[in-house]
Parts: C-alpha cells; sequence; structure tokens
C-alpha cells in the first residue's frame, strides 16, 4: 500500500510539471529574445546572417506556428553576433508597438577605435515593417558590450547602453551606464545621460533593461570597479529621475566575462536572473530576499525567464559555451513558492555566438527558442 501512495504521490509531481518544448528558430537564427502581448502571441528578434555583418530579423508565433521572417535593418548587416551579448533586444510599448535596439556593426558604421553605434527602430504603425535604424549615442562612444531597449504603455522607450564620455581616457574605469528616452513612442528621444552613479562597468558584457508593472525602468548591468569587481549591479529608475543602485552579484575576477542577464515580471514583482562565478542566480529584484543559486552542472551562461499564469517560472540558460565554442541548452522549472519542480533539460546544443530565450504559451507551458 506504502509503495502505490508513493508511486500515486510520483506521478502526481510529474504531471503538476508544465510542458517544457525546445523550439528551434527560423532561418538558423541566433540570439533569440522575445516578449509576449496581452493575447499569448509572442514576438521575436533575432540574428541570421554573417558573424561581423549581419541581419535582424522579426517574426511572431502563435498556435506552434512561425509568421514569415521580416527583415528589421535596413542598413545591411548593420549588426554583429561575435561575443553573443551584442544582439537585438525587443519591448512592446503603446499600443503594442514593436521596438527593436541593437548594437551596430563596422558595416552599420562602427570602428575599432570608436566602438559601435547603438541603434534603434521601430514597427511602422500599420505593422508592415521598421524604420531605418538609427543611432542614438550623440555624445558617449566606445560601446562594446549589448544594449537594451524597455517600453511602457505611455508612450515611454528607454534604450540603455554602457560606454564612456566623448575625449575620455581608454579604460573600463571610465565607462557608466546611460541611457536615451522618449516620451513620444520613439518619435524622437532626449540625448542620453548618466544612470550609473559607479564608475566602471565591463566592456564586453551585456545588459538588460526591463519596466516593470508600476512604470519604473529596471537595469541590470556588470560593474568594473578597479578592473577586478565585477558585480552584477541593478540600477532602478522612476519617472521622476530617481535612481537607486545595488550590488546583487558581487564577483571579484580579472578578466571580462562576456556575461547577460534576464527580467520577468511575477505576481510578487519583478524577477531578475544573472551569472557570477559560473553560477546562474535568480533573485526577486527590490526586496529583501536573497537570490537563488541554480544547481550547478556546468559553466552556467546567458540566463532567460519566462513565468506562466500560475506563477511558475522557467529558468534556462547555455551550459559551457564561450568564444567560437558552442555549447548546450539546460532548463529548470521553479513552482511559486520558488521550489524546484522535477524536470528534464534534455541535451540539445546552442550553436557558437548564440544563447536561448524562453515565453509561456496562455495554456501555462513553456517554449523555449533556441
Amino acid at each position: 500500500m506504502k509503495a502505490i501512495l508513493l508511486a500515486l504521490l510520483f506521478s502526481v509531481t510529474l504531471t503538476a510539471a508544465p510542458k517544457v518544448s525546445l523550439v528551434n528558430l527560423p532561418m538558423h537564427g541566433k540570439q533569440p529574445q522575445v516578449v509576449t502581448d496581452a493575447k499569448g502571441v509572442a514576438h521575436i528578434v533575432f540574428l541570421s546572417g554573417k558573424e561581423r555583418a549581419t541581419d535582424v530579423y522579426y517574426v511572431t508565433r502563435s498556435n506552434g506556428k512561425f509568421s514569415k521572417p521580416m527583415k528589421v535593418n535596413q542598413i545591411a548587416g548593420s549588426a554583429v553576433a561575435v561575443g553573443t551579448i551584442r544582439g537585438p533586444h525587443i519591448a512592446l510599448g503603446k499600443y503594442g508597438r514593436v521596438h527593436i535596439a541593437w548594437n551596430g556593426s563596422q558595416a552599420g558604421g562602427g570602428s575599432p577605435h570608436h566602438g559601435s553605434p547603438m541603434f534603434y527602430t521601430r514597427m511602422y504603425i500599420d505593422g508592415s515593417g521598421f524604420e531605418k535604424e538609427r543611432n542614438l549615442m550623440t555624445w558617449t562612444t566606445a560601446l562594446d558590450g549589448g544594449g537594451s531597449v524597455a517600453a511602457d504603455g505611455k508612450g515611454n522607450v528607454y534604450v540603455v547602453w554602457h560606454a564612456a564620455p566623448k575625449d575620455s581616457p581608454k579604460g573600463e574605469n571610465v565607462r557608466g551606464v546611460f541611457v536615451a528616452t522618449s516620451t513620444d513612442g520613439g518619435k524622437t528621444f532626449a540625448k542620453e545621460k548618466t544612470i550609473s552613479t559607479k564608475k566602471g562597468t565591463c566592456g564586453c558584457c551585456g545588459l538588460k533593461s526591463f519596466v516593470d508593472a508600476e512604470g519604473k525602468l529596471y537595469t541590470l548591468y556588470r560593474g568594473a570597479q578597479k578592473f577586478v569587481n565585477r558585480d552584477m549591479t541593478l540600477l532602478i529608475g522612476s519617472e521622476s529621475g530617481k535612481v537607486n543602485e545595488k550590488i546583487v552579484g558581487p564577483w571579484r575576477i580579472g578578466q571580462c566575462v562576456m556575461s547577460s542577464a534576464a527580467f520577468v515580471q511575477t505576481h510578487n514583482g519583478v524577477l531578475g536572473a544573472w551569472e557570477t562565478e559560473g553560477n546562474i542566480f535568480v533573485g526577486q529584484l527590490g526586496g529583501k530576499t536573497e537570490p537563488t543559486k541554480i544547481a550547478k552542472h556546468a559553466r552556467q551562461r546567458h540566463p532567460a525567464l519566462a513565468v506562466n499564469k500560475a506563477g511558475e517560472v522557467l529558468v534556462t540558460w547555455s551550459e559551457n559555451t564561450g568564444w567560437k565554442k558552442a555549447g548546450r541548452l539546460a532548463f529548470e522549472v521553479l513552482a511559486k513558492d520558488g521550489q524546484r519542480i522535477p524536470t528534464h533539460s534534455g541535451q540539445q546544443s546552442v550553436p557558437v555566438w548564440s544563447l536561448t530565450a524562453a515565453y509561456a504559451l496562455p495554456d501555462g507551458s513553456f517554449e523555449i527558442l533556441h
């Protein structure tokens, strides 16, 4: 009888785990990013083409099918895949309009001495295509690691990157985090302004920005104070302009780690994920709880997050990827209370210069894009 009860309990645990499907991107795409709209439609951007002069593509996905890929950039080869963290980011703004930002390539106007342009575009209001990309950098230079974009339903659009002021000396210690803000849905942008209070950012690391349900702008970036203090740092800003800055993941290492970060809105607030010392950490941001370390199987990199209607959180990441090195995909599902739900990650590969993205479907299941 005891054995039967244990078997039934184990069965319930397994069936309680949400379904997780692995989905290949169209066009052998790399570096996907995804957001979903109120109807559950996934809006996806990715790179496809040559490594150092590649193109940005946009698709939607619903009912298990992709739309026809739409090329985003008008300047041929204006994006770059090398380094994994320089690809496009996507946000949905007022009226569900699509906003995209990415690091430009040398073909797009970048140079070894002055870095890349920070490109931004938005979809035409009729959804037929995208405006020509614009470089939003006016007085900053040396863009290296990837920028990001975030938007709200009021018409505010934020493009965030880390760079150095023009004519400043070389080195990571002079770098800061900057934001260019639009209040008219991306039609015009004010000149970029500094939002980090500490000087020094990890030059080849990405950052991630996100607007929460209350309209606050969140940014996770990796610092580089005294070269070895490469701490994951959280910025939380409000419409009033006040910014709070806090270290959430200390990491003492004297090298550039090419890391990235992720956000998702949950019932309890904003959840963030990042890499520290080869581990993925997941934590509720702005609160007092300590972040959770995902069980280590190998070198963990480039986390992505998704949450379903039950409050379950999917965490996916790459393992053992590196410079010119492919790896494998892994994931875990966390219950609403943070407890791990038994899942099977599988052994799907992650291509060179790529990472994963994830989202929840209306039925509570998840899809991982790779």
